[in-house]
């Protein structure tokens, strides 16, 4: 009898894992690269921070603020969330410098870059007026406006999802950094200093990072 219980506890035995053993599947690990592994692109983005040095743009002592330092801030993030996403880039500045607007298209046109993003802020008489709005150049010589207009189309809708601000379209302009630029360009104009209820917000950091990742998405979802 005693035999016979051993013969039907021994195979027992063997099929209860012991205390603390876990059950080990032959299911192939993932490799370093598949857990690490981020998309790379063979695009360069130029990413332009608008106005810079001697040239502060709008700026307000009242108010506290000066857009040269807010786009400068603004394109540094854009820079950031378009090389997580594995893009190469350039900043046209990347310091408190005066950059001459000639000098801005001929590092995108030196480089042989993808696309051309110009970051600004907007003001305006009237403190009523807010929104975003993106300009591209319209060159009657060549298909590129059709793209920048695109590429402008594609960026508004990411900005006004990421910060639910009012779009007011995209417009035809004839500023010298998409004038002169060879790839597609626009001049993004992201919000009213202007305005007292946007001018708070774009002074704000974190609302500056949704303005950034809209502009990145854009470009992204426009590649």
């Amino acid at each position: 009898m005693r035999n016979r219980l051993l013969f039907f506890l021994i195979p027992l035995a063997l099929l209860i894992p012991s205390c603390g053993q876990r059950t080990v599947h032959n299911q192939p690990l993932p490799s370093r690269e598949s857990i690490s592994k981020r998309p790379v692109h063979t695009e360069t983005i130029v990413i332009d921070a608008g106005h810079g040095g001697k040239d502060s743009g709008s700026r307000s002592d009242t108010h506290n603020y000066e857009e040269k330092q807010l786009t400068l801030s603004t394109a540094r993030m854009v820079r950031d969330y378009l090389q997580e996403m594995g893009y190469k880039t350039i900043l046209t500045r990347d310091d408190d410098l005066f950059v001459p607007l000639d000098d801005r298209a001929q590092i995108a046109n030196a480089n042989n870059v993808t696309l051309f993003v110009s970051v600004h802020y907007n003001h305006c008489p009237d403190p009523s007026v807010q929104g975003i709005e993106i300009f591209y150049y319209k060159d009657e010589k060549t298909e590129r406006h059709v793209h920048s207009n695109h590429l402008g189309d594609t960026i508004l809708s990411q900005l006004v999802w990421h910060t639910g601000a009012e779009a007011r379209g995209i417009k035809r302009g004839k500023f010298a950094v998409i004038r002169q630029t060879k790839m597609p360009a626009v001049l993004v104009e992201a919000g009213f200093l202007s305005h007292p209820k946007e001018r708070e917000k774009i002074k704000d950091p974190m609302y500056r990072r949704f303005i950034a990742k809209g502009i990145a998405r854009g470009v992204d979802h426009y590649i």
